[in-house]
């Protein structure tokens, strides 16, 4: 359903398994945006941006051009936005709904010892956009045959910049501070500055059911006896997260690990667990020093998966009302209780990481870069769920 403050909102998704109708997701959405700029001088060192909670006077979402924001064939729903007056305005075109041919197979073989078989993927994608001042965003939810949602943000629009005396990368530095220390030059007199994107995605999972729990499946090296050819192998070493303190991880690719709610009431044809993965795509870490102000005030970029236990109050982020918001609302401040998520409505809360570092490329408009991650379906089927998939 379309929303005034985070642009759409996604809820009851649920998975028809043949007369079964499973429930996969309650509620899930894009809570939050960040976007701080990397340059200390005066006139920037206050672009620490709150999007979502302090900049949706006229509401976030905008109207999508037909045939060029989405196709021609899609359904488009309108809706309303709060105006500064309290007054609602209507807004056309506001969502996009629309299936797609991937060019993709969902899945293949190729054996000598039988018929090649493949199967083409159809997408099922909802579609909205965003913008807020120089950028724009385009947000994604797309619905993958094999039980699979894909969640994905791009941003484009224009990079922020300032001039500078210096005309370029190549002519010579003025009074030892260089034009591109905080950004790189993308035309003459012109530097784009250093920034993040930072987004929080609320992820009310119901995997067959409210009674969930989150599972970290470690992968740890198990070291193999002299007597075997090998001398490791690696294991899965699986914990419960009982604690939202326990469920705070950054991703660590040294030490990786499986993200997955799982069912507290069913398992699969094999005994595991029916559960829904989380599964991250590319992303980053903060660099910003923990004693940054604007890093405390926006807490959800310290940790690239928080869990909570369902609480109807708790809807974004940084809390509901982020503009002069003191240090540590939002997410700091509900899991500092420290509660029970084993066996309750598990909510997960996902960050997704930006470093943009400004090419020649992105001006004057910036062609859209993606950021991603999946839900996955993981041990909530018997098998795989496209294998009759039609051959045309």
């Amino acid at each position: 359903r379309p929303d005034h403050r985070v642009g759409m909102i996604l809820s009851t998704v649920t998975y028809a398994d043949g007369e079964d109708h499973r429930k996969v997701l309650y509620e899930g959405y894009m809570s939050e945006i960040f976007v701080p700029y990397m340059d200390p001088a005066f006139g920037w060192a206050y672009r620490n941006f709150i999007d979502a909670g302090e900049y949706t006077a006229g509401g976030l979402t905008k109207p999508l051009l037909k045939g060029l924001d989405a196709p021609d064939y899609a359904h488009y729903m309108d809706g309303l936005v709060l105006q500064d007056n309290g007054r609602p305005r209507p807004v056309t075109n506001m969502i996009a709904i629309f299936e797609r041919e991937s060019g993709d197979p969902s899945w293949r073989h190729y054996s000598y010892a039988m018929e090649p078989e493949s199967r083409i993927k159809r997408d099922l994608v909802v579609r909205c956009a965003a913008v807020l001042g120089n950028y724009d965003y385009i947000f994604d939810w797309i619905f993958q045959q094999d039980g699979s949602i894909k969640v994905q943000v791009g941003a484009t629009g224009i990079a922020e910049a300032k001039a500078s005396t210096q005309k370029n990368a190549s002519t010579p530095v003025k009074n030892k501070n260089p034009g591109d220390a905080y950004g790189r030059f993308v035309d003459q007199n012109v530097v784009a500055v250093n920034h993040d994107h930072y987004f929080s995605y609320r992820l009310d999972l119901d995997v067959d059911g409210e009674n969930n729990s989150l599972l970290l499946d470690r992968l740890r090296t198990e070291m193999l006896p002299e007597e075997n050819p090998r001398r490791s192998v690696w294991v899965t070493k699986p914990m419960i997260a009982k604690t939202e303190s326990e469920a705070k991880m950054k991703i660590n690719l040294d030490k990786p690990a499986l993200w997955r709610v799982i069912s507290s009431n069913r398992k699969n044809h094999v005994g595991y667990p029916t559960s829904y993965q989380l599964m991250p795509g590319m992303t980053g870490n903060t660099l910003l020093s923990e004693e940054d102000y604007p890093r405390k005030r926006v807490g959800f970029i310290n940790y690239h998966l928080w869990a909570t236990p369902f609480n109807k109050n708790e809807r974004f982020a940084v809390g509901d009302f982020p503009t002069l918001s003191l240090p540590g609302q939002g997410l700091p401040d509900w899991t500092n209780a420290n509660r029970s998520i084993e066996n309750t409505d598990v909510v997960l809360w996902y960050t997704i990481g930006m470093h943009h570092m400004v090419r020649a490329e992105d001006w004057p408009v910036m062609p859209v870069l993606w950021h991603s991650f999946e839900l996955r379906p993981f041990d909530f089927f018997n098998g795989n769920p496209a294998l009759d998939l039609p051959k045309n």
